[in-house]
């Protein structure tokens, strides 16, 4: 075969330079998997492009070059010429069979095969319990051929091994014209044995867009239609746009393993005839042996699929059982998904599937908002406000084959994760649970959640003599079944939820449904606040909004100090999700002039990092708390800088918060300028608004003699709010 190690090595380059210009990342999972020698890939096949980056990552991974089976559409002129010399074997060559057992049985180069026979555009590989894949307009089983190649080139190998063990050398020779085999590649044959790697290639997101690729195409040859003008708009995003494709290689298979349970060689050897070999290569039980190692590889390839966002999405939007559809419930429904796919024993997930960003949230969630631009844009689905409606046409209407990635990208995402029985089964379940059931559930996995999430800190950031009590830093709900109305309550910076639980008793008492957040970093150890963001902290009171959104009607949100500079955020990123909001003490203006100094000695701690004088960093600042059974005795300057990163945020967005406010300040607070709560005032667009100044000289004003003061204005203001 005239294959060209100069002409790889080049295409190696090109690819290098290509994926380094594309918006593609390429991520490669369990590479250990792979032997050293003698390895046919089994992969799935989706797009065009994987036949050339395929064997570059292989190559870039294990340093073995490939030999890749393609189809003899591809074998015409130069083209196909080159083809050859890259390493593409044509399925219609005469000598496939010779070529592939050749790279397997000496280990000079692996083998390449896409055992579905082409690509599989709409993913749908299970029909009735069984692999079948679409081919000419019908559905079949995938190709027993690469179980065949890798049990044959595995019982050549050791006919040859124990022809050239007796040294019956004429009938060994006969092997080696056969199959090509040099006396300096024998050392490669007779060692090792001939494995199987099943690969999965999953792509994420799927999108169907005109791209530069497509525009430079239709330049030179005119427009373009039709599945060339798909897969353009299909492939040509993902390198344009960006894509993650993630490449999971699964456990080698060892077909020695097969061959030896049959007792094959050891019946070839007492066989007289010439014919032998291939009368017993050809019996039936050589054929159910292939057939065998075929479904097992073949569910290998399929359960590797690193499920991401918009699997779980479209399996809701496909398997709801109406059309119209509320997006609360629907993200409901999906976020609970998310959290029970953890603990799935599932192969692969996606990173940003295993991120605590929760789509229940109600923030901006890029992986949400892009599923849906996608399906309003190919009219699978119209947004109506809060109401999701599915195109019952398009989802009744049998798609086409060829095109379905860009006319359908929801059946497809919804096929590819079918194969995933497990997942499946716990989606399933989820979609006949009624909405209130859903509700019920997420409340639950997310008490849960964010309970485990505190211990888990706590035993990890635990310091004898500094970690208070565990009461002190743990959430806390109190609710009644039967309570329509609700507040979120966030405490401050270095605090813990039990600086606010007197007012959340005193709520409670009042009628309402209470829910203490604790905030990442905080009611553990200063070495943990040290090492959050104020993302983190965002995202705490996230879980806390999912919650009570869950348990009530209708619900405000209060938060102190640092909690109430949250507060504000939240209200900035969901608007009337909230009913009211309670600002006390909001810190965008602090006394003490050290905090606004934090930004340049995180700058100095940096540069002292780089010049590996570590010790004379400022990690923290001593603090003389007025509740040391609850605060911090020390300071991180890391968190007094995420704290003025958040607070400049909270500022320069004031103007978009509209709902009901009640603004509550000290007026003698010597941690926060009393200006804070006049400027927030200020700020805010609300026409319902309301500032109280409290005579009190100390900040913390959520406790002690100030706190029946701060409880009757926040229920005397609730209960205009909520009419109680």
């Amino acid at each position: 075969m005239p294959l060209s190690k100069l002409l790889m090595n080049a295409a190696k380059i090109t690819l290098d330079a290509v994926f380094g210009a594309s918006q593609a990342d390429i991520r490669v999972h369990n590479i250990e998997n792979v032997p050293a020698t003698h390895v046919l890939y089994v992969v799935n096949h989706f797009t065009r492009m994987e036949t050339a980056f395929l064997p570059y990552i292989i190559h870039k991974h294990t340093g073995q070059y490939c030999l890749s089976l393609a189809d003899s559409s591809f074998f015409k002129g130069k083209f196909g010429e080159l083809m050859r010399k890259l390493g593409a074997v044509s399925t219609k060559d005469p000598d496939r069979d010779r070529v592939l057992a050749n790279a397997l049985l000496t280990g000079k180069m692996s083998v390449i095969i896409y055992p579905e026979g082409q690509m599989v555009k709409d993913k749908k590989i299970i029909e009735k319990g069984k692999f079948l894949v679409y081919n000419a307009g019908i559905r079949r089983p995938p190709h027993s051929g690469a179980a065949k190649i890798a049990l044959r080139a595995e019982l050549f190998r050791q006919i040859i091994r124990k022809l050239y063990e007796s040294g019956r050398r004429e009938e060994l020779k006969v092997f080696m014209d056969a199959y090509g085999i040099k006396n300096e590649d024998m050392s490669g044959v007779l060692t090792g044995s001939t494995y199987i790697v099943p690969v999965n290639i999953t792509y994420y997101p799927v999108r169907a867009k005109n791209n530069i690729i497509k525009t430079l195409v239709e330049k030179f040859k005119g427009e373009v239609t039709g599945r060339f003008a798909e897969e353009l708009e299909v492939e040509g995003t993902m390198l344009t746009k960006g894509v993650d494709i993630d490449i999971n290689f699964g456990k080698a298979i060892n077909m020695a393993t097969y061959i030896n349970k049959t007792g094959i060689v050891k019946k070839i050897f007492k066989c007289q005839k010439e014919t032998c070999i291939d009368e017993l290569i050809k019996n039936k039980k050589i054929k159910k042996i292939s057939l065998k190692v075929m479904e097992k590889y073949m569910n290998a390839i399929y359960t590797m699929t690193t499920v991401n966002h918009d699997h779980i999405f479209a399996y809701i939007l496909a398997n709801y059982p109406k059309n119209i559809i509320h997006d609360y419930d629907f993200k409901n429904r999906a976020s609970l998904a998310i959290e029970r796919i953890k603990a799935l024993k599932l192969t692969s997930f996606h990173s940003t599937l295993l991120n605590r960003n929760n789509i229940g949230g109600d923030i901006f969630h890029e992986k949400y908002n892009s599923f849906m631009e996608e399906a309003v844009r190919n009219n699978l689905v119209e947004l109506k406000g809060d109401i999701i409606i599915r195109n019952s046409k398009i989802f009744s209407t049998a798609y086409n084959f060829h095109l379905v990635r860009r006319d359908n990208f929801i059946e497809v995402l919804k096929n590819e994760i079918e194969p995933l029985t497990e997942l499946i089964k716990m989606l399933r379940r989820i979609m006949f649970m009624p909405p209130w059931l859903v509700k019920i559930k997420l409340r639950n996995t997310f008490l849960k959640l964010d309970r485990q999430i505190f211990l888990d800190d706590y035993n990890r950031f635990y310091r004898e003599g500094e970690t208070k009590p565990q009461h002190i830093g743990e959430p806390l709900f109190l609710h009644r079944f039967f309570n329509k109305y609700g507040v979120v309550l966030v405490h401050g910076y270095m605090a813990a939820p039990a600086e606010m639980k007197q007012l959340a008793e005193r709520l409670y008492k009042a009628g309402y449904s209470v829910y203490l957040v604790r905030l990442r970093g905080h009611g553990t150890s200063p070495r943990d606040l040290m090492q959050t963001k104020w993302q983190d902290w965002n995202e705490s009171v996230n879980r806390g909004y999912v919650v009570m959104k869950n348990s009530v009607r209708e619900f405000a949100i209060c938060g102190f100090s640092t909690g109430a500079g949250l507060t504000l955020l939240q209200a900035e990123q969901k608007g009337e999700k909230y009913k009211a909001l309670i600002s006390i003490a909001a810190p965008l203006r602090l006394q003490d002039v050290r905090a606004y100094l934090s930004g340049a000695v995180n700058i100095f701690n940096t540069i002292l990092e780089k010049l590996n004088l570590s010790k004379s960093k400022v990690d923290f600042i001593p603090n003389a708390p007025e509740n040391p059974d609850i605060n911090y005795g020390q300071n991180p300057v890391h968190g007094i800088n995420e704290l003025n990163k958040l607070m400049k945020l909270v500022e320069e967005n004031l103007s978009s918060i509209k709902i009901p406010t009640l603004i509550i300040q000290a007026k003698g607070d010597p941690v926060v300028n009393p200006k804070s709560a006049i400027e927030i005032y200020k700020g805010i667009s609300s026409t319902d608004k309301k500032l109280v100044i409290i005579d009190a000289n100390r900040h913390g004003i959520v406790r002690g003699h100030e706190l029946d003061q701060v409880a009757g204005e926040i229920i005397s203001f609730l209960k205009r709010i909520f009419g109680k």
